[in-house]
């Protein structure tokens, strides 16, 4: 398969699951998370719209990244299949705390998926090293997603 098609499939299979968590969040999701009591340093919801765009475009890059290199290899092969299932998780977490308002399920989904996203950038290295720098963030809203998630569970 030619690099651009990777590179196209990549973006897609990355935006999909994110238009895919969007169908589990109800239009309802906004005003339940203002009402919420949350701890001071919460973000207003249409901030989570624009860093999970940006968190979707970064991991989009790293599939895109590893899709380009020997596809056959069984390391890539790996790496790739654990990729979709942080990128389910992903899902998961914004369908449990924003769709179903299910605030514990929602933070020990979070934990998981953190633990996903290390484990990938600990094995990211022998692939590209440019993967790691590209989950960074992505890690790090994972963890401020889960204190956030767990502050709030504990608030109300």
């Amino acid at each position: 398969m030619r690099p651009l098609i990777r590179v196209i499939m990549a973006f897609a299979a990355t935006y999909g699951a994110g238009i895919a968590a969007l169908l589990f969040v109800a239009p309802t999701a906004e005003p339940w998370y203002e009402s919420v009591i949350k701890p001071a340093f919460a973000p207003p919801f249409s901030l989570f719209i624009i860093i999970w765009l940006v968190l979707y475009t970064l991991m989009a890059l790293v599939l895109s990244i590893v899709w380009r290199k020997d596809p056959d290899t069984s390391l890539v092969e790996g790496w790739a299949r654990f990729y979709f299932v942080q990128l389910l998780f992903s899902v998961a977490w914004i369908a449990f705390f924003f769709g179903f308002h299910a605030i514990l399920i929602a933070f020990i989904t979070a934990l998981f998926l953190g633990l996903i996203v290390a484990a990938l950038m600990a094995s990211a290295p022998e692939i590209d090293r440019r993967i790691v720098y590209l989950l960074l963030p992505y890690l790090a809203c994972i963890v401020f997603a889960a204190y956030l998630t767990l502050q709030i569970w504990m608030l109300n």
